[in-house]
């Protein structure tokens, strides 16, 4: 997100506010000027470009699930990244798809859910994204990532799979980048190759810490060093250690003092088997399975620190614990 996107953001709102129940109306205008406020190419004029990839009223045949195939259209279109149907509701009318927050609009929302389920279904190459926007309010978002979900199924999860995000959380960077990542290149958010590109990060900073360690220590004690630090950083990201414990301890415990390192770090695997008290964090969950039930660490110098500080700096939540063997055989 540039310096200057923040202000366009806010213009951009302020258009679009109380621009209330009139889907046909505006769902082009607020598409195109949403794709210049992201920095993204706009869609092509139909008819323009052979197969119509992008753009708006894409037609389509759609198959229903009794087999009955009928011509149809999609809001906007862009192959391989997304389809979007556009509603829009109003705040204080029943106009357009109805009051914002009341039944009738809910189940509107709704059956234009199943809608794009059919439309995206009944593509040949199935999108990642199906998105249903109500203008000018929020979007609702259902992910179709598979491994090889180009000319696949596609599976989207039934409505409540949704991930809602309201028009104003453009103005945060992460939210403006998300939408900027969509629209370009959505392959970036498949959660397989996020823990691709995490496992491999992770398993170069392991080797190097373990190709240190391996200097002065027996090679299998090393392993088993590095798998409780492994799963100590897998656990703090997915909520089961609190407030990042292990993390900040590197941080600003260890770094600052590495001889402290051993001791702690073997006070806290300890605390994690018996599912005791840790210092001021209180009572942890209990970890059993063995894995902490030695909780011998080594000294680690500053540098050996700094690489165990980068791995679990990573984005340990997109990793799934079936592959720590892996990382350690790496």
């Amino acid at each position: 997100m540039k310096s200057g996107d923040i202000s366009k953001v806010e213009q951009f709102l302020a258009k679009w506010d109380d621009s209330q129940g009139n889907e046909r109306a505006n769902c082009q205008p607020f598409f195109i000027e949403l794709c210049d406020l992201l920095g993204v190419k706009r869609p092509d004029p139909k008819g323009s470009v052979e197969g119509d990839p992008c753009c708006f009223e894409k037609d389509i045949t759609v198959i229903s699930p009794k087999g009955k195939s009928t011509a149809n259209f999609i809001d906007f279109y862009k192959e391989n990244h997304f389809v979007i149907e556009a509603k829009q509701g109003s705040n204080k009318t029943a106009k357009g798809t109805g009051k914002r927050g009341t039944a009738s609009y809910l189940k509107i929302i709704r059956e234009e859910y199943h809608r794009a389920i059919y439309k995206a279904k009944s593509l040949p190459l199935k999108p990642p994204f199906i998105i249903l926007c109500d203008i000018g309010s929020h979007f609702e978002i259902w992910r179709g990532f598979s491994e090889n979900w180009i000319g696949a199924k596609g599976d989207y999860g039934d409505y409540e799979a949704k991930e809602e995000i309201k028009l104003t959380d453009l103005k945060k960077p992460e939210v403006f980048e998300f939408f900027v990542t969509l629209f370009s290149d959505p392959q970036q958010l498949n959660p397989e190759k996020i823990a691709a590109k995490v496992t491999r990060e992770v398993a170069e900073d392991l080797a190097e810490l373990a190709k240190s360690l391996e200097k002065e220590n027996d090679p299998e004690a090393v392993a088993h060093l590095l798998m409780r630090c492994i799963f100590t950083m897998f656990a703090e990201d997915v909520g089961f250690l609190k407030e990042h414990l292990f993390t900040e301890a590197i941080e600003e415990r260890w770094l600052p003092k590495p001889k402290s390192f051993k001791a702690e770090a073997e006070a806290l695997w300890k605390a994690m088997n018996e599912g005791s008290s840790f210092g001021y964090h209180g009572k942890l969950l209990r970890f059993n399975g063995h894995l902490f039930a030695d909780a011998k660490a080594f000294a680690l110098s500053e540098e050996q620190l700094k690489i165990l500080l980068q791995a679990a700096k990573r984005d340990w939540h997109h990793v799934e614990p079936a592959i720590f063997g892996t990382l350690l055989e790496r």
